[in-house]
């Protein structure tokens, strides 16, 4: 294996950070030296070797690629700086082990990603990630992998074949200057808030609709809120609460540069929230992302059955299939 390696080489990569996001999720900061800049909307295979050989590898999406573009050095040693209560909904500790340099003349931090795990009961490698894993803990990393779900997004040339395909619709803006609509549905805001968090302050408009089960469930619910406090002049809030009327109508979405997020819950929701828990309906959807007339990149991820239906309504609507990427994944 060579130092720098191919996307698709495993890598040794050491945990540096943990912190829950609920009682169910927790994001891990993963350091390696050598790692290849990731885009927002990749993902990469983590694998796990027990005592006796066994291996287990399963895929995640990554949820911070910002750091994987620090100059690269060796890990050095893992220094705890501290430790802080559990969150709301996370239990245990969260811990900041940045890697120092190994010593004088090293080249600083390694390059870092981060992955966000949802448990799953009767997986492998979940459990593990979101209940036992450590700072300082050894894990091998595949990746990053991905080229279409990916933010900013991959441009074809006119006349490509997958132009000659999927068809960009005339007169639509250029992929990268269109403003992005977000869909993510559970365990799928994972790779978008990856986006959110790659975007600049002169990046198109971004909205995201995040379908989660009730407000105990909401991934990165914190961080997203100063996000939207910090945009200009655009909301956040439930699919028909304050925070939709204070910014969801078409001359919000026409506003300017920004971010605005939508919560809509499936089964249990907040205090002072007027939509009842259920589903997101095609008619919902229609009301919440932006129109099919202002040509956005829409980015889908969740289950099987959410993109499924998520995807096909956005096309009734009338929103071209080359602008509508989908990415669909089952945590294990």
């Amino acid at each position: 294996m060579s130092p720098v390696g191919d996307s698709f080489d495993w890598l040794p990569g050491t945990i540096v950070a943990a912190s829950p996001q609920t009682g169910r999720a927790r994001s891990l900061t993963i350091a390696m030296p050598g790692l290849r800049p990731a885009r927002a909307g990749q993902h990469v295979d983590l694998r796990l070797t027990a005592d006796d050989g066994y291996t287990a590898v399963r895929s995640y999406s990554l949820s911070d690629v910002r750091g994987s573009r620090r100059p690269g050095g060796g890990a050095g040693r893992v220094a705890e700086t501290g430790a802080d209560p559990a969150s709301p909904g996370g239990a245990g500790r969260v811990v900041d082990a940045s890697p120092v340099p190994a010593g004088p003349g090293g080249a600083g931090r390694a390059p870092q990603i981060e992955v966000t795990v949802e448990r799953m009961d009767d997986g492998e490698v979940s459990p593990y990630l979101v209940d036992a894993a450590e700072p300082g803990d050894p894990i091998e990393v595949r990746g990053p992998i991905g080229g279409w779900f990916v933010w900013p997004p991959t441009e074809f040339e006119p006349g490509s074949a997958v132009h000659a395909v999927l068809p960009e619709p005339e007169g639509a803006t250029p992929v990268r200057e269109a403003p992005v609509q977000l869909i993510g549905g559970g365990s799928g805001l994972a790779p978008l808030m990856a986006m959110v968090r790659a975007r600049s302050r002169d990046a198109p408009p971004f909205r995201l609709l995040a379908s989660v089960r009730g407000p105990r469930s909401r991934w990165f619910a914190g961080e997203l809120d100063e996000a939207v406090r910090a945009s200009s002049g655009v909301g956040v809030g439930g699919a028909a609460g304050a925070g939709a009327e204070a910014g969801a109508g078409a001359g919000a979405r026409a506003g300017g540069a920004g971010l605005r997020v939508d919560w809509v819950y499936t089964r249990e929701v907040p205090e002072g929230e007027v939509r009842p828990a259920r589903r997101l309906t095609r008619d919902e959807l229609e009301s919440l992302v932006l129109p099919a007339v202002e040509h956005p990149l829409v980015y889908v991820c969740g289950a099987n059955s959410f993109v499924e239906a998520v995807a096909g309504w956005l096309v009734e609507l009338g929103h071209a299939p080359t602008r509508v990427r989908t990415e669909r994944f089952g945590g294990v």
